[in-house]
């Protein structure tokens, strides 16, 4: 979903001033872009349950390494679920009834708050969440047949790679909105 496409609906609805505005293609638009946001929360929330799983499985609070590796892993995701919950909240604020130029403001301001989360916040929870990583994979390679130390090893970097390429898209999408909305 592009702001081309809302910014459309708007246009449309104003060529056809003599009728009343229908503002259901762009709450459409909007509720796609909350469902993705529900899916990502929900990504990271099934992620942390996991890790809190995980963390009780192998009993990391006995210990003080696995104790500070999975605290990173969980508060990294804890961190990042508060974050989409915060964003889609704002994003629940904009307002599609009002004219095109204020609800162009309130998206330009919901970007701009996304791309300093995508340049800032995130890339140090990035960095966070693989400190608990390396953490971890000392105890992993302690305790762990080699095989399955590099299954866990290998499967990680693959789960980066892989996050990290979904999570750029999402940012060059944003970054393409935001750019769209400041030129029109």
């Amino acid at each position: 979903m592009e702001f081309k496409d809302i910014q459309n609906t708007w246009q449309q609805q104003s060529a056809q001033s003599t009728l009343p505005p229908d503002f259901k293609p762009a709450q459409q638009k909007l509720q796609k872009l909350r469902k993705e946001q529900r899916i990502t929360q929900l990504i990271l929330s099934v992620t942390g349950i996991v890790l809190i799983g995980f963390f009780f499985y192998i009993s990391a609070y006995k210990y003080n390494g696995t104790l500070l590796g999975m605290s990173l892993l969980i508060g990294v995701i804890v961190v990042r679920v508060w974050i989409e919950i915060q964003s889609r909240q704002k994003l629940r604020k904009i307002n599609v009834l009002l004219s095109l130029e204020d609800f162009k403001a309130q998206l330009i301001s919901y970007y701009k708050k996304r791309k300093t989360l995508a340049f800032r916040t995130i890339p140090a929870l990035l960095i966070i969440y693989n400190i608990g990583v390396i953490i971890m994979m000392y105890y992993f390679y302690q305790y762990l047949s080699r095989g399955f130390f590099y299954y866990v090893l290998i499967s990680y970097i693959v789960s980066f790679i892989v996050l990290f390429y979904f999570i750029r898209k999402q940012v060059l999408e944003e970054l393409f909105i935001l750019k769209t909305l400041q030129e029109d």
